[in-house]
């Protein structure tokens, strides 16, 4: 392979790489949406989807071992191919958390006793899809700025976490005849905060990639 074709090859790279992140930030928020609904059809077709994530990373993973292989690289482009096999990665396992949500919908619709989100739920959901769409924009846009705001969102986040938690977990008290659905939105409020965790990572590596500095923005 010339010249030419690599670097024809590593624009394809980070295309491949935002599809991947549009096919991910889909499922999330088809997931959500089969909440907002209790859409069981909605929750089966995020889980029946989840392949074409799964080797949609996997083929980026080779592209990147690929081009590793068969060039003698410059000083920035470990950095960039480093950095796209490691956002891959993130990205599929948001698609996880998202099979997770609507795994946990379709249990939950099973139940006699489903219990509503509590306060703050929907703050909770804003945040876990904006923070994975700024995250992808900000590698978009190398955008540092953007990236390093993930941070101070994190924080957030960890703090409706824990406000629904303890929530849910006096509701379970004063209810328990709703526990089994209690315990299935407690697993979906640790996905979506999870789903955070993965976007600030993210960030992080988009840091890395533009200034060359490792930023652990999720300590």
């Amino acid at each position: 392979m010339d010249r030419a074709q690599y670097i024809q090859q590593l624009g394809n790279l980070r295309e491949d790489l935002l599809r991947l992140g549009s096919m991910v930030e889909y499922a999330l928020i088809n997931a959500v949406r089969s909440l907002e609904h209790w859409d069981t059809v909605a929750a089966a077709n995020v889980i029946n989807n989840d392949d074409p994530i799964n080797e949609a990373r996997r083929r980026i993973e080779d592209h990147v071992i690929r081009l590793i292989a068969g060039q003698i690289l410059s000083e920035e482009e470990p950095r960039l191919l480093g950095s796209v096999f490691a956002i891959a990665g993130e990205l599929e396992r948001i698609g996880d958390y998202a099979v997770s949500i609507a795994r946990r919908v379709q249990r939950i619709t099973n139940q006699a006793n489903i219990v509503v989100p509590p306060q703050g739920f929907s703050e909770l959901v804003l945040y876990a899809k904006h923070m994975l769409n700024a995250s992808l924009e900000s590698f978009v846009r190398q955008d540092i700025e953007l990236a390093y705001s993930l941070r101070k969102q994190e924080e957030r986040v960890d703090e409706l976490e824990e406000q629904i938690q303890n929530d849910l977990i006096a509701l379970a008290r004063q209810e328990p005849e709703r526990i089994e659905s209690i315990v299935g939105m407690l697993d979906i409020v640790h996905a979506l905060e999870r789903v955070a965790d993965r976007a600030t990572n993210i960030a992080g590596r988009v840091i890395y990639l533009t200034v060359n500095i490792p930023e652990e923005l999720n300590p």
